[in-house]
């Protein structure tokens, strides 16, 4: 079981001793006597790219709904989804992120971000 931890108040006047204090700890912690938690996380890949023929396969084939309903799938607008199928733009890195998993499993996404 893990101790909680105390809220404490930072104000002018306490300032200075919560600053030394903290320095105090660090320096506990660099001379080895006490240990702090880490913990190593495996970062993902960064999203893949899309043309504009696969985000129009994934609304068309995979999810069957049109342009508006799409964008409101994807948390966009319409003329993002618009820009994105003509390949003028191309979408940014979270919204690559919600296409690889609408593309990977469809059902579970949906699912996902329903409001049931």
């Amino acid at each position: 079981m893990s101790a909680k931890r105390k809220k404490i108040e930072v104000t002018k006047e306490n300032f200075g001793d919560l600053l030394l204090a903290s320095a105090n700890q660090a320096l506990d912690h660099a001379r080895g006597k006490v240990t702090l938690k880490s913990e190593t996380l495996e970062l993902p890949e960064e999203p893949p790219k899309f043309s504009k023929t696969r985000i129009k396969k994934i609304r068309e084939q995979i999810l069957e709904v049109s342009q508006p309903v799409f964008a409101t799938i994807l948390a966009c607008s319409p003329s993002s989804v618009k820009s994105w199928e003509r390949g003028e733009n191309t979408p940014n890195g979270s919204t690559r992120r919600l296409l690889q998993l609408i593309e990977s499993d469809p059902t579970h996404f949906l699912q996902s971000i329903s409001n049931s």
